[in-house]
C-alpha cells in the first residue's frame, strides 16, 4: 500500500531575514502538497532568544543555535546540521531544505519528488544588479576542490531549458533530499578555508558520488536582501 511521504521543510534563520518569513511561511501553507505531511523546522541563530518566540508563535517547530562569539560559517554549519539531525530523528522520509527567502511554485514538492533522484534542487538566481545568475555550477572534472565549480554567466540560455540538469553543486536554498543520504552528508565548516557549508555538502557528495541535480522548471522566486557583510556584521 503506497504512503505518502513525510517531508520536513527546514532551513537555518535569524531574525534579520524577518522581512519576508511570514510570506515565506504562507507560501508554504499554500503547496499543493498534503499539509498533514509537512513540518517545518528552523534553526535560529538570532543574538537572542526572543526570535525563536516569535517562530513558535507562529506554529513552527524550532531550536535556538547561539553564535558565542563564533563567525557565521561555523554557525551556519551548525545550523544546517541542527535541521538534517531534526529530519533523522523524527523519521522524515525528505528533508527540503528551504531557504526563508525562498518563493517556490506551489507544487514544489511533487515536481521534485517525481524526478526519483536522491537530492534535487529548484533553480533560484543569487547576486544582484548586473551580477545576478541562476545558482548552479557546473563539472570541471580536471580541477580539484571548490573551483572544480564554474557558473554559467553570460551562457544561462544553453542550459535553462526546462530539463534536469546533473551539477557540481545547486541552490541549497531549495534542496529535496531523500533520507536514502542522510546518514552520509554532514554540513560541516573548515577554519582554515573561506568556504560555506554548501559548498563542503557539494563537495563531499561529489566525493561520495552521489549526484546532486538542478530542475531548471522548478524556478523560484528569490527575494534576497543586503542584510550583513561577512567579516563585518557576523564577525
Amino acid at each position: 500500500m503506497f504512503k505518502t511521504p513525510k517531508i520536513l521543510i527546514a532551513a537555518p534563520q535569524a531574525d534579520v531575514k524577518n522581512y519576508c518569513f511570514e510570506q515565506w511561511l504562507h507560501n508554504i501553507r499554500q503547496f499543493s502538497y498534503p499539509q498533514s505531511k509537512i513540518d517545518i523546522f528552523l534553526a535560529d541563530n538570532s543574538h537572542t532568544t526572543d526570535n525563536l518566540d516569535y517562530i513558535k508563535s507562529m506554529g513552527v517547530k524550532g531550536v535556538y543555535i547561539p553564535k558565542n562569539g563564533r563567525g557565521i560559517i561555523e554557525v551556519m554549519a551548525e545550523c544546517h546540521q541542527a535541521c538534517l539531525d531534526y529530519a533523522k530523528e523524527n523519521d522524515y522520509d525528505y528533508l527540503l531544505h528551504l531557504e526563508t527567502d525562498i518563493f517556490p511554485e506551489h507544487n514544489i514538492l511533487e515536481e521534485l519528488m517525481t524526478y526519483k533522484k536522491p537530492v534535487v534542487c529548484g533553480l533560484y538566481s543569487i547576486f544582484d544588479g548586473a551580477y545576478r545568475e541562476p545558482m548552479l555550477r557546473l563539472i570541471e572534472k580536471n580541477n580539484a576542490g571548490y573551483v572544480r565549480a564554474y557558473g554559467i554567466s553570460g551562457s544561462t540560455s544553453l542550459y535553462i531549458d526546462g530539463k534536469l540538469l546533473k551539477v557540481y553543486s545547486g541552490a541549497l536554498g531549495c534542496t529535496l533530499i531523500n533520507s536514502s543520504v542522510f546518514d552520509k552528508i554532514k554540513f560541516r565548516h573548515d577554519p582554515t578555508q573561506h568556504q560555506f557549508p554548501d559548498t563542503w555538502f557539494s563537495q563531499d557528495l561529489y566525493q561520495q558520488n552521489i549526484p546532486i541535480y538542478v530542475s531548471t522548471k522548478s524556478q523560484c522566486k528569490h527575494i534576497n536582501k543586503s542584510w550583513g557583510t561577512y567579516n563585518i556584521n557576523f564577525n
